[in-house]
């Protein structure tokens, strides 16, 4: 019995293991700033706690992804864009005013694109009969 796979040579693959790395990496940091927000002597209040609960969700919903591709995808597609908006009203009710876009968008946008390398590897077609 063979049990050395082969490396993936396709695009589908190549994207799967993309998004993969590129969750672990954003993963990582984004449980750092959870762990430093929840463990802080000053416990977040008001539009915090909803950003860092929607910020677990997100991160959870992207360790799901590792095992169905597709559905988990669009989960943290969904959720990037939950953070988003929570981010912004965040930063609204704390007064900052327009600088909260950078906010908005730095909690935004790498589950974004995370969830959509995820949902595109996702939908490629496996056939493993031609090999």
């Amino acid at each position: 019995m063979n049990d050395i796979g082969r490396v993936p040579t396709s695009r589908g693959a190549v994207l799967g293991w993309m998004a993969r790395l590129s969750s672990l990496v954003i993963n990582s940091v984004f449980l750092l700033i959870l762990c430093l927000a929840v463990t802080n002597e000053d416990k977040p209040q008001g539009p915090a706690v909803t950003v860092l609960v929607l910020l677990a969700l997100t991160v959870a919903a992207s360790f799901a992804a590792w095992r169905w591709e597709r559905a988990g995808g669009a989960l943290v597609v969904a959720g990037g864009f939950c953070l988003g908006l929570a981010a912004y009203s965040a930063s609204l009710a704390l007064g900052l005013g327009s600088s909260g876009l950078l906010g908005t968008f730095i909690y935004s946008a790498p589950f974004v694109l995370v969830g959509t390398l995820f949902w595109i590897s996702g939908g490629r077609v496996t056939d493993d009969s031609t090999e």
